[in-house]
């Protein structure tokens, strides 16, 4: 005679075996996903050279206009640059710390800057940006952000995301920004909020929203912060 399993085994067990079902279909998934990044990047990096240097530099660097990179990360940038975008229609334009070049090219073309100087300190991100992200009306220098090699009252705009944490002089940073902006310029700059240093080995300090007023203080009215 077949015996009938009582409820309050049978229910808990159909639940385990749900959720164990769900568990084991979402690591499927997960390592799908992670072997579909890494032949997209096989792909990228096997084609040139400042490609491998991409890739070997990937947790410091990004181009954050290619899908090989996590998605949410690469917005966390691309905001920046639309952000910014809505105010240098027209305008000479610095972009500080410009790593692979997306954003100069972001500003020139869809913010359609009068001109777009990109420097960064590193001189192979800006071999990769002169070969990617180079339009008409842009140009690259390498050069420390801190002793800008610019001359005075040169720029309109200067945007500055995620640069300032690194600097060791952060002050000599925002004088640079200062000398190197025309009368009346206007100073796009981000940094983040209270990341400690534990978790973001590239960084030399962390702000929280008053010890970064006060370092653009120096030389800056702050005219919106967000």
């Amino acid at each position: 005679m077949k015996t009938s399993v009582p409820d309050w085994i049978k229910l808990p067990v159909h639940s385990l075996i749900k959720k164990y079902t769900s568990v084991r279909v979402r690591e499927i998934q997960a390592l799908q996903d992670r072997v579909e990044v890494a032949e997209r990047w096989l792909d990228f990096v096997s084609a040139e050279e400042t490609h491998r240097w991409l890739y070997q530099n990937r947790l410091e660097r990004m181009d954050a206009t290619l899908d090989i990179f996590d998605k949410n990360r690469r917005e966390f940038h691309l905001d920046r640059y639309r952000f910014a975008g809505k105010w240098v229609k027209e305008k000479r334009v610095l972009d500080c710390a410009c790593g692979t070049g997306y954003g100069v090219r972001m500003l020139r073309q869809d913010g359609a800057a009068a001109g777009v100087i990109g420097i960064d300190i590193e001189a192979k991100a800006l071999a990769y940006a002169t070969k990617k992200h180079r339009p008409a009306g842009t140009a690259f220098l390498c050069s420390s952000a801190d002793r800008l090699a610019l001359d005075d009252d040169c720029v309109d705009v200067i945007t500055s995301f995620e640069t300032i944490e690194h600097v060791p002089d952060d002050q000599a940073l925002i004088r640079e920004f200062h000398r190197v902006l025309r009368p009346d310029g206007l100073l796009i700059i981000s940094t983040p909020n209270q990341w400690p240093l534990a978790d973001t080995p590239y960084h030399v300090r962390e702000y929280d929203r008053q010890s970064f007023i006060k370092v653009l203080d120096e030389k800056f009215a702050c005219i919106r912060l967000y």
